[in-house]
């Protein structure tokens, strides 16, 4: 698992991963820009306080200020999920950019559709979105947040990856016999990108070091017989 970690770490340099980096973060700012100003404007267009004599418009001003500020740091945190759901779209690039660097030797991976990658993205994104969204009932309690919020999301995040570049590779009965006798290396390297997650800035680039860190546990661990490709 650490020489997986220092390996994806480098392949943060090639250009493919960069090009990819750059794309979907200018996706994720402009999605999170469009609804802060979507949600914000519906805020201010919306009565929520009413006419309350001396009080009214002055209490409608505050509410709005404060929606708007609340919707923007939710936009700030669900932004790393934005990220994961439009970097799904490149997992074949990315997966290609590492193997083309370290695994020259094996077949070619079965090429998933357009779609296969939008619906993975998608899934991906949208169970981080709701699954943090529910830990946010503990944000006041920092220690359980902090825990349970890494014990989680290493689960998910373990899972998702390893499916991202498993099902490239193996069948679904291959990939969930693999994941239960690799579950222990699994989770731990999804803990490990869990806590990198919920480092402000550093987890921009969690979708694409996550998927390289996992296709390097992936091919180091894997039976050899497994290696021919799934059609």
């Amino acid at each position: 698992m650490i020489s997986a970690f220092f390996k994806a770490l480098s392949d943060l340099g090639d250009p493919r991963m960069r090009s990819v980096l750059w794309q979907s973060i200018g996706l994720s700012l402009v999605t999170a820009i469009l609804l802060w100003s979507g949600l914000t404007w519906l805020l201010s267009s919306t009565e929520l306080i009413g006419d309350v004599p001396f009080v009214g418009g002055w209490l409608e001003t505050a509410v709005d200020w404060l929606g708007s500020i609340a919707v923007f740091a939710l936009v700030i945190l669900l932004l790393p999920a934005f990220l994961g759901i439009y970097a799904g779209f490149y997992i074949e690039t990315i997966c290609r950019a590492v193997e083309a660097r370290h695994y020259p030797h094996l077949a070619t991976a079965r090429n998933q559709s357009i779609m296969e990658a939008v619906v993975t993205g998608l899934k991906f994104g949208v169970l981080l979105i709701v699954f943090n969204l529910f830990l946010l009932i503990f944000i006041f309690f920092p220690p359980i947040y902090f825990v349970l919020g890494w014990v989680v999301n290493g689960h998910l995040l373990g899972r998702e990856y390893l499916e991202m570049v498993g099902f490239r590779r193996m069948s679904p009965r291959q990939l969930h016999g693999y994941r239960h006798k690799k579950r222990g290396p699994i989770f731990m390297s999804g803990l490990m990108l869990a806590v990198i997650a919920s480092i402000p800035v550093v987890n921009l680039i969690l979708p694409l070091f996550g998927t390289a860190m996992m296709l390097h546990i992936f091919e180091e661990t894997r039976e050899l017989e497994s290696v021919n490709i799934i059609v």
